[in-house]
């Protein structure tokens, strides 16, 4: 029964990969960030045969076992070129640089060509019976197995951290730039780490006590659930994610060159640059004059390119002076305006905080809820409630 099970889960998850490839190899023409995540499902689909071959088609659980080793090699660089491609700034694209994080994939060919140049017998000695090897060919090619799953096992580590280190310069940037950033911030991905993470210790542990102890540490049954739910969900976003940056950059080049994250380079760039103190003191009452005279904070898609378009300064001159004079980023200054301007509507309680969200530039409730509070430490109710009692106090 429990076979029935997992067979069943197993063919969910190729239907669904099955849905996304197509789909992801057509947009790959246009837009190269959706080729590592359609190499990434389809590594995924590999894994995720085994019952299939297993039950369905046994004549082919050699191929299988060979082909398992370079899928999970193709895991970790598929996944951090995707996430490269979506926070990259400028136009991302396959480029030669990246051959060198398949190195480990290659490795896992040779490895696969190993286990298909085993004996029959010797082959179904080591993966179905179990036995000891412990001299010849064979031998190394146990060895080999059994280091390439510890390559496995450090390779995802590092790219899991090198992700996460990734998206938080990313989170960093994108303040730099754009007062709201609900669409483009990748929330989601961390959910997926999680996930990934998870799949990939659990798949490892139950194959390594599989090849050390010809025991299964885990039943099949978690490590095909964990993977629907793995491809399920980057499916779901993968599919509706566009590149953070997309529609900012021409051919190689973006339009606005975004200010670096790292704080060496940033000083860099700064010590070039020809702002003098007065001359950044101008621009910051220039630009606290766009939003308090002409409300520019009111525009929800505000960005550090509209503000420099609409005042007529250069953005790095912009960004040099929020960030250094003011000691803030576009992205807290902004909304510093528009909590401001919702300050007196939530004293007078007129309309819901949901209107008065979006009449102040937010684009969602959430994001309005969680600036004001930290803004002002309370609440929009808190802050209300909090005026009405000091008000009551002074008249009393």
């Amino acid at each position: 029964m429990e076979d029935l099970v997992v067979l069943a889960i197993s063919m969910i998850t190729l239907g669904q990969i099955g849905f996304c490839l197509p789909q992801l190899l057509s947009r790959a023409f246009n837009t190269h960030t959706y080729f590592p995540l359609a190499v990434f499902f389809f590594a995924n689909g590999i894994i995720a045969s085994g019952p299939a071959v297993f039950l369905l088609m046994p004549a082919w659980s050699t191929l299988y076992i060979a082909a398992i080793f370079p899928a999970c090699l193709l895991l970790g660089p598929a996944l951090w070129l995707y996430v490269e491609g979506l926070t990259s700034a400028r136009y991302w694209h396959m480029q030669p640089k990246h051959a060198v994080q398949f190195i480990p994939f290659i490795l896992g060919l040779i490895v696969s060509g190993l286990i298909m140049g085993l004996p029959k017998e010797v082959h179904q000695s080591i993966f179905n019976d179990g036995a000891n090897i412990d001299a010849g060919f064979p031998l190394v090619v146990v060895v080999c197995i059994f280091l390439t799953m510890l390559l496995w096992a450090v390779q995802s580590g590092y790219y899991v951290i090198r992700i996460i280190i990734r998206l938080s310069k990313y989170r960093k940037q994108l303040k730099n730039l754009f007062a709201s950033n609900e669409q483009r911030e990748l929330g989601w991905l961390g959910w997926v780490l999680t996930i990934i993470a998870g799949s990939w210790l659990l798949f490892f542990a139950s194959l390594m006590s599989t090849l050390v102890q010809d025991n299964s540490l885990f039943g099949y049954r978690a490590g095909t659930t964990l993977l629907l739910i793995l491809v399920w969900t980057m499916a779901y976003w993968g599919l509706r994610q566009k590149p953070g940056f997309e529609g900012r950059y021409t051919d190689d080049k973006p339009e606005i060159s975004p200010p670096e994250i790292l704080d060496s380079e940033k000083n860099k760039k700064y010590q070039r640059s020809a702002l003098s103190k007065e001359q950044a003191l101008r621009i910051a009452d220039k630009i606290n004059a766009a939003m308090e005279l002409e409300n520019l904070h009111l525009d929800p898609s505000l960005s550090l390119h509209k503000l420099a378009q609409h005042v007529a300064i250069p953005p790095n001159y912009i960004s040099q002076t929020l960030n250094e004079t003011m000691e803030t980023n576009f992205f807290d200054f902004v909304n510093k305006w528009r909590i401001k301007t919702a300050k007196p509507k939530i004293i007078a309680n007129k309309e819901t905080v949901l209107h008065i969200a979006l009449e102040v530039g937010f684009n969602a409730r959430s994001s309005f809820y969680k600036v004001f509070k930290k803004e002002t430490g309370k609440t929009p109710s808190e802050f209300r409630k909090s005026h009405h009692a000091q008000t009551k106090t002074f008249e009393d």
